[in-house]
């Protein structure tokens, strides 16, 4: 019986003594394992782009656009009739023509024949009112001496004023029939261009039948369309309608393009139309432009389609700030800026102008304010951001435009 618990045993206790000693060595493990060191992340701000802000000057303007159009055009006409002996080769569209410059000339046989005859009548009469007057004269020494009858001497003074009559009407007609026969050659009342003619050499003309219309190029203006609320950006009264005062002209840059080269042209808003285009609600402004023909740039083409830009008014201690930065709070504008911690909160403004990029500021804003130019998506008042500074807008003084939107006549 022992040596079977002998036996027993060493085959048992092996496994036991295997366990017993796995376990004392995990509890040592276990109980001497290095301290895990507990690592924090450190807090995360968002990032968001600010500029300090800094009042400064600028100048307003509008931008508008216009066609080119005459200054000056009128529809040529005969002041005669008769045919058309010989046509200026200027007188064609396009046609570049000077003052005073012959255009067309009509057969001048019968205004000469007219003139002649109107000369004789002329020196017939003069002649019968000299011997009107000279009897006359005599009747009046005659009724003097008691010679003749008050009759007589009113008789001798009626034929006196008849004669005295005719002679002035035949020296009018005179004066008709030499006028018609310097009518016969249409000179050009101004220098410019050809639009269109209607004649041609051999052709017929009447008196007041048109003949050309022509308009001067030497100062064209631009009829400009502005929107009601862009009146008040402009630098002239807004009760003011009708031709301005030259004090009350408005400077107005034209630009446009010939051949791929841009060129600009300096004018003048010389006058404001009394009434708003029933169709589009718009004022409109006429910008005038001398057009001299210099070898720098181009003149002005009549219907070329410019764009105007239109001086307005100064502005003094304003912000100008991206567009971006501008929210509707409760339908009032406001922005994000910074406090000394760099928390957000919102300042109410006053926006004067807001434009494609930019808002002028006129009040809320100071110097040296850090604003949040483009505001995150989720925005906390009081939440903390990293600022990430962009240029200030102290380096932008550039004038300011907004365009007027309006439909070209």
């Amino acid at each position: 019986m022992p040596h079977f618990i002998q036996h027993i045993n060493r085959h048992t206790l092996a496994p036991v003594l295997v366990v017993a000693v796995a376990l004392l060595l995990s509890i040592a493990l276990v109980s001497y394992k290095p301290a895990i060191e507990k690592n924090i992340p450190a807090k995360v701000l968002p990032t968001v782009p600010v500029q300090t802000i800094a009042l400064q000057s600028t100048k307003l303007s509008v931008k508008t656009q216009g066609l080119v159009k005459p200054h000056k055009q009128i529809e040529l006409a005969s002041e005669i009739a008769g045919r058309v002996t010989w046509v200026s080769e200027t007188l064609i569209a396009g046609g570049k023509f000077g003052q005073y410059d012959p255009l067309i000339r009509i057969d001048a046989t019968d205004y000469e024949l007219r003139l002649q005859q109107a000369s004789a009548a002329n020196v017939r009469s003069e002649v019968d009112l000299e011997i009107a007057d000279k009897n006359y004269r005599r009747q009046q020494n005659l009724y003097k001496q008691k010679l003749i009858s008050p009759t007589k001497l009113d008789d001798a003074y009626q034929q006196f004023k008849l004669a005295e009559a005719s002679a002035a009407m035949a020296k009018a007609d005179l004066e008709q029939a030499g006028l018609n026969l310097r009518r016969t050659e249409v000179l050009a009342p101004f220098s410019g261009r050809v639009q269109k003619e209607s004649i041609d050499e051999g052709g017929y003309v009447s008196a007041g039948s048109p003949i050309a219309t022509l308009y001067a190029d030497e100062i064209v203006e631009v009829r400009l369309p502005i929107a009601n609320e862009d009146l008040n950006y402009l630098n002239w009264p807004q009760q003011m309608r009708g031709t301005l005062s030259p004090e009350q002209s408005v400077k107005v840059k034209i630009s446009s393009a010939y051949g791929g080269v841009a060129y600009s042209w300096e004018g003048e808003l010389q006058r404001v139309e009394s009434e708003v285009d029933t169709a589009t609600r718009l004022f409109y402004g006429v910008a005038v432009v001398a057009n001299p023909e210099l070898e720098d740039k181009p003149p002005l083409t009549v219907g070329l389609y410019v764009q105007a830009e239109i001086a307005g008014r100064s502005l003094d201690n304003v912000a100008i700030i991206p567009r971006t930065a501008l929210l509707n709070t409760n339908n009032k504008p406001h922005v994000l800026l910074l406090d000394d911690d760099n928390r957000l909160y919102y300042q109410p403004i006053d926006v004067i102008r807001i434009d494609k990029e930019q808002v002028i500021v006129g009040a809320g804003l100071k110097p040296g304010d850090l604003l949040c130019v483009s505001p995150p998506s989720i925005i906390v008042s009081g939440m903390q951001v990293k600022p990430s500074s962009i240029n200030s807008a102290a380096a932008d003084t550039k004038p300011r435009a907004i365009s007027a939107v309006g439909v070209l006549d």
